[in-house]
């Protein structure tokens, strides 16, 4: 493989990692969500990357 196949398979990885980070933003804090994604998407992509290590939401 060259280098440019496994940035691209990387990236793949950290796409799918961060999905699961995004659908744990929205059931946080929704139209917080929507609306860093629609003004400030840099820092919404670091909060989902951030989820990723944090724990369960607890159901109210």
């Amino acid at each position: 493989m060259d280098g440019f196949t496994i940035f691209v398979i990387i990236c793949l990885v950290v796409l799918v990692f961060l999905i699961k980070g995004v659908i744990k933003t929205f059931k946080r804090q929704p139209v917080v969500a929507i609306l860093c994604i629609i003004f400030i998407f840099p820092i919404y992509a670091i909060w989902a990357f951030v989820e990723l290590f944090t724990g369960e939401i607890a159901q109210k």
